[in-house]
């Protein structure tokens, strides 16, 4: 398949996805992101784990919120995603409470407020849950075509999990990918 035929086939399976996403009711999107928050707690490393990055969850992806901030009270260290537009890049940022270290940051998407973003060394971290619009069951992902999951998944020493989080109707059995796309190790859905 060419490249030009994959991105083509990328851009139609993300628009059908994102169309899915939007008619998801609520109801169904809070009763899927429960049973898939459960599911991640049963998750033997993500048991273990003391060192973990979260997404901040868009309006229609699944809801990590409460887990990120049930990890927090736990008092495990709890990173999440900053874009660095200057480098075209994904940090990894700490944080101690959502509620006051977050602002609406690139593409609208909740951050670290500027003055919590530092050099953070990426090998600490265990556990990378990740956002999607598509998996498929060989781990393989499809984002919102910018690259920055792919090139921080890219960075990251291989022995760190990383947890793809998708609803039931995200999941495919194979989705096109090229030489930049990297895959997640595990895909956990409702």
């Amino acid at each position: 398949m060419s490249s030009l035929s994959i991105e083509a086939e990328k851009s139609k399976i993300r628009q059908t996805i994102l169309n899915q996403l939007k008619e998801q009711p609520l109801s169904e999107r809070r009763r899927k992101s429960n049973l898939i928050r459960d599911r991640i707690c049963q998750f033997k490393e993500f048991q273990q784990s003391r060192v973990m990055m979260f997404y901040v969850s868009m309006a229609e992806e699944v809801d990590m919120l409460p887990l990120l901030n049930k990890m927090l009270e736990e008092g495990r260290q709890v990173n999440v995603p900053c874009v660095d537009q200057k480098n075209n890049s994904l940090l990894s940022v700490p944080i101690t409470n959502p509620e006051t270290d977050l602002i609406p940051g690139t593409y609208g998407i909740l951050e670290p407020k500027k003055h919590l973003v530092n050099h953070f060394d990426v090998n600490q971290l265990e556990i990378v849950l990740v956002p999607g619009i598509a998996f498929d069951r060989q781990g393989h992902r499809l984002g919102r075509g910018k690259g920055y999951y792919d090139r921080f998944l890219k960075s990251l020493p291989k022995q760190i999990q990383t947890i793809g989080l998708a609803y039931d109707f995200q999941l495919m059995d194979s989705i096109p990918v090229n030489d930049l796309d990297i895959a997640v190790r595990h895909v956990i859905t409702n």
